[in-house]
Order: C-alpha cells, then sequence, then structure tokens
C-alpha cells in the first residue's frame, strides 16, 4: 500500500542486462535515476527526459521507463499509465528478439508498474489481465509476488502469503552491478518483507488471531532493521515503522497506542515529502481519534485526508472509510445536512467498486461494508421520513436476523459435518475401512448372478491390495488401468463396481482420493500449508478446481473451510 520509494527499485535484478547492452557510463546514468527518483525526483525526471531522447534504442526505452515512475509516484497514475503502455508497445515493435533476457525484463518491469498502478486502484480485473496477458511470454517466476498480492486482496490469505514468502526465498541476491549501491538493494528485500506484513494484517481482520499482528510487526521490523543497518534514509524508514506498528495497535483496538504511534512517526519532517505517506498518517489519526471519542480532532484529521486525496488517489477503501469517519462524525455534532452528503458518498463509493471488488474490500480498523451500508441508509432516510425511516430499519432488521439465522445454520451444519468427518477417519483408520456420511460408503448389496464369486473374490482383493498402494493417486488410475493391473478387461471390471460397489467407477476414484486428503491433513499439519493446487496433484487431479468441486461433492464442505476448522482446532 505505502510504495512511494519502492518501485522504482525493481531495476536492480537488471544489472547483467544492463552491462550487456548499455555503456558504463549509461549504466551509472540510470543508477544515478533510480537513486534520485527517491531523493530529487525532479531531477531524476529532467535527467530521465534527456535520456529519453538518445539515439541508443535500448537507453531511450530505460529512459520512458523511468519517466513513467516519476509520474507513478507522484501519484498521476492516468499519466504513469499511457507512458507504460506505449513504452510496451514500441519494445514490442523493436528488432530485440523476444526471447531474450533484455526483452523479457523491459517487458515485466512494464507489466509489473501496470499491475501496481490497477492494484492501488482497487481494479484487480484490470491488474490480472496484464499479468495473465504476458505470462506465456515471460518466465513462470516473473509474477509470484504480485499472484500473491491478488490472492490476498481476494481473501486467500492462506495461499496467498504462502506465494509470498516462496517469492522471498527463490528471489536471488544480485551481485552489485556498476554504479549499484547495496542499500538500493536491500531496499528491494525490505519491501518484500513489508508486503507480508501487510498481508497478515489483512489475515487477522478475517480471523481476530493476535498472533497475525504479531507476524505483521515481526516482518516490518525485520524490513526496518536491514535498512537502518545500510543507513537507507533513516528518518522515514523509521517513520513507515510507526505508521505501520500504529495499523496492528488499532486493528487490535488499542487506539491509545496507536495514536501515540502515529504521533511519533509524524515527528519525522521527512514525511510531508511524500503525499501519501502523509494521506495514511491522516487517516489513521482520525480514525483514532473518533474511536477515542475526539470528534473535532477526528474531523480535522479526516477532512485534511479527503481534501489531499485528490492529489494521489491510492485506495478506494482508504476514502470509504474516510467518508464514513466524517459521516459519523457530522452525525455526533447533529449536522444531519453533512451526515448525510458524506452517507450519500459512502454509498455511492461502494457501488462504483462492487462490481470489481465485492469479494475483495477489506476495510481497516473493523469498517465493514455491510455496517457502512446499514449507517448510511439509516442517515439518509431519517433525513426523508420518520415512518420511512423506521420501515427501513425494521425490514433491514429482519434481513439481518434471517442473515444471522441462516449463517448460524449455515455454520452449525458445516461443523457437524466436520466433526463427523474427523470421527469418521478416527474410526476409519481403527477398522482400515473406508465408511463415513460423506458419501463415500461401500454398499453392502450382493453381486448378481452375472458374476461368480470367484471373479468377485479376485477383484475385491486386488482392489484392496492397489488402496493399499495407493495406486489411486496416480493420475492414470482409470478404468483400463486397474482392469490391466488386475488382469481382467474393462467390462467385467465395470459391471462389478455397478453390481457389487453399486457405484461407477469414477466414484469409487474420488471417495478413495477426497479420503486420503481428509486423512493427510489430520496427520501432517505441513500439508495444510500447500496450495490447493499443490493438493489436487498430489491426489491425481490436474487442477485445483476439480478438487474443489470433488471435495465439496463428497463432503459438503470446502477444502478451505475443512483446512481452516483443523488449524482452529489444533
Amino acid at each position: 500500500m505505502f510504495r512511494i520509494i519502492c518501485h522504482c527499485l525493481l531495476l536492480l535484478s537488471f544489472s547483467s542486462v544492463l552491462a550487456q547492452e548499455l555503456s558504463e557510463s549509461e549504466i551509472k546514468i540510470t543508477r544515478r535515476i533510480q537513486e534520485n527518483l527517491i531523493a530529487n525526483p525532479e531531477k531524476a525526471y529532467a535527467e530521465a527526459l534527456e535520456v529519453s531522447r538518445s539515439e541508443n534504442e535500448l537507453f531511450r526505452f530505460y529512459g520512458n521507463y523511468y519517466i513513467a515512475n516519476y509520474y507513478y509516484n507522484k501519484s498521476d497514475f492516468t499519466h504513469s499509465q499511457k507512458k507504460l503502455l506505449s513504452l510496451i508497445s514500441n519494445i514490442e515493435k523493436s528488432d530485440i528478439p523476444k526471447s531474450s533476457k533484455v526483452y523479457q525484463d523491459l517487458i515485466g518491469m512494464c507489466v509489473n508498474k501496470l499491475f501496481y498502478i490497477h492494484k492501488n486502484l482497487g481494479e484487480y480485473d484490470s491488474a490480472l489481465f496484464f499479468l495473465d496477458k504476458y505470462k506465456k511470454q515471460l518466465p513462470d517466476n516473473r509474477f509470484n509476488e504480485q499472484y500473491g498480492l491478488i490472492k490476498v486482496a481476494m481473501g486467500d490469505y492462506i495461499n496467498g502469503i504462502a506465494l509470498l514468502k516462496r517469492e522471498l526465498k527463490t528471489s536471488p541476491h544480485l551481485k552489485l552491478g556498476v554504479g549499484e549501491k547495496k542499500a538500493m538493494n536491500t531496499k528491494l528485500f525490505a519491501d518484500k518483507y513489508n508486503i507480508i506484513g501487510e498481508a497478515y494484517q489483512m489475515y487477522y481482520l478475517q480471523t481476530k488471531k493476535p498472533v497475525f499482528l504479531d507476524s505483521a510487526n515481526y516482518h516490518f521490523n525485520i524490513a526496518a532493521t536491514m535498512l537502518l543497518e545500510d543507513n537507507f534514509y533513516p528518518e522515514y524508514t523509521k517513520a513507515l515503522l510507526y505508521m505501520r506498528e500504529a495499523k496492528s495497535a488499532a486493528l487490535a483496538g488499542d487506539y491509545q497506542q496507536s495514536l501515540a504511534l502515529y504521533r511519533k512517526g509524524k515527528k519525522y519532517p521527512v514525511i510531508k515529502e511524500y503525499i501519501r505517506t502523509v494521506q495514511v498518517f491522516d487517516l489513521g489519526m482520525a480514525d483514532c481519534f473518533y474511536h477515542l471519542k475526539q470528534i473535532d480532532s477526528a474531523f480535522y484529521y479526516g477532512e485534511k485526508f479527503i481534501k489531499s486525496y485528490d492529489k494521489a488517489k491510492v485506495s478506494n477503501e482508504n476514502l470509504l472509510m474516510a467518508y464514513n469517519i466524517m459521516t459519523q462524525c457530522y452525525n455526533e455534532k447533529k449536522d444531519t445536512k453533512n451526515a448525510y452528503h458524506y452517507a450519500q458518498k459512502s454509498l455511492a463509493l461502494i457501488q462504483s467498486t462492487e462490481g470489481i471488488k465485492n469479494k475483495s474490500l477489506n476495510f481497516l480498523h473493523n469498517y465493514d461494508l455491510a455496517v457502512i451500508k446499514a449507517e448510511s441508509n439509516q442517515i439518509i432516510a431519517s433525513k426523508n421520513y420518520f415512518k420511512f425511516s423506521l420501515f427501513s430499519i425494521l425490514v433491514l432488521l429482519g434481513i439481518v436476523v434471517f442473515s444471522f439465522y441462516y449463517y448460524y445454520k449455515n455454520q452449525k451444519e458445516k461443523h457437524y459435518r466436520f466433526l463427523k468427518i474427523i470421527q469418521n477417519l478416527k474410526e476409519s483408520k481403527q477398522t482400515e475401512n473406508i465408511q463415513s456420511d460423506l458419501k463415500i460408503v461401500i454398499a453392502d448389496a450382493q453381486p448378481k448372478a452375472l458374476l461368480d464369486d470367484e471373479l468377485v473374490e479376485k477383484l475385491s482383493s486386488g482392489l484392496k491390495k492397489l488402496e493399499q498402494k495407493e495406486a489411486y493417486l496416480d493420475p492414470n488410475f482409470k478404468l483400463a488401468f486397474v482392469a490391466k493391473k488386475l488382469n481382467t478387461n474393462t467390462a467385467y471390471l465395470s459391471q462389478y463396481f455397478n453390481q457389487v460397489m453399486q457405484k461407477s467407477f469414477s466414484e469409487y476414484t474420488q471417495e478413495l482420493r477426497i479420503h486420503y486428503v481428509l486423512q493427510k491433513l489430520v496427520d501432517a499439519p505441513y500439508f495444510r500449508k500447500y496450495t490447493l493446487q499443490a493438493i489436487a496433484e498430489e491426489v491425481g487431479y490436474k487442477d485445483a478446481n476439480t478438487l474443489v468441486r470433488v471435495f465439496k461433492k463428497q463432503t459438503g464442505l470446502s477444502p478451505n473451510y475443512y483446512i481452516e476448522k483443523l488449524e482452529n482446532k489444533n
């Protein structure tokens, strides 16, 4: 969220490319522009503009990329996007071989920046569009961090954080190139730790488990320590650390501590140079003051944030939070006209973003979307007619009551199924049979006359041996494969399943595989950290969607729900 200075550092991984294609003096110029994008943006822009007019085509490309970075850091996303799209088009038309590293690096840099533009605007569908469009042209690991961020934004915190951590571990610590400083390389990795910390803060919003805030602060402190050891803008680094820890304190409900941390961070004058950072401080303090019932102060900082938002339109979630604070502040002051005004703005903003972000909005400090809607509607209704307001509240209350009842009933049924699964797994371990109410049921039907007893016994015995060897985990575990293993033909084997087992071969395979997944998730906690794709491949399915569909069919639960219950149970 707070990447005012970090994205210009992504070129650190391209030292070898620059060394191959640019002269030493040109490389030094690009390094100087990178640093000035942080320290002296206007000077960096002037130098980048000059480079963009160079006779060297590759040098021009880098100059134009830095110009796009300049506009990005200024929050002029429209101009930055226009420059990047034009640059991509020129790179694709150039004579640079598409299989070369320099081509992949240039395209990767531009796509990465476009991703962050749309992510910051909450346009996750557009962010994914650019990743998917160029995925086939670039190395598989190019966009792992971005896909992890999207998973986190969509609420898939387990897999999203796992992907971010994997990307951190596999990112190489590069040998410094010509004109490159160690602190700039360190910043690249510090940003990755901060991204993971922010993901843990969002995970806390979903689970309310304090351990995730501890994990967030742990990663924030690693990042800050790395930067301070290299003396990388120490005052700004400390200010950002206070800001991130203040957010964790507010999420935990300790608004006094949060406010104290925000005030510590604001003591560093350097934050005034970065408008997005100032915005986050203002919004955080407005939130703290509102919860501490200091309405005038909350109003001051909330209004200050909204006035500056036009200069750095980064987060619709933050803007909605500010609108809600203003609505409540005006409501406390009995100023119904302005309360009504901001309530309308809240609803309009929600409606404009719901289509894209219905499943991905994660509001800070418990500002739940449904609560904001209800509060805004209530204030708007009170502006109009008392009777209509009363009726609306009663209808809303009825909907809420019904929703809670339905949710409670649904959760109770799912919890019962979960407990039943665990019980059945214990029983199946003891009896070495797969019996449960999950549709994993072996019928007691007697064989029909079309199959003799000897053949039935042979097939039954053979299948048990294959089950013991876990052959059903093989992707090739199909009817013909099994028939060959049992020295029979597919017609007899199919007849055996239909008449004796009273199920199809496909149902039989699904039951075995899902039982394996259920049991392994109980026995091996590390297995719960796997992505659904990895689990799917482990049991013979090609993709996660197939696993989810079969898992729900067999158990009535989603894999993520089952894993979450196991984690909570432990």
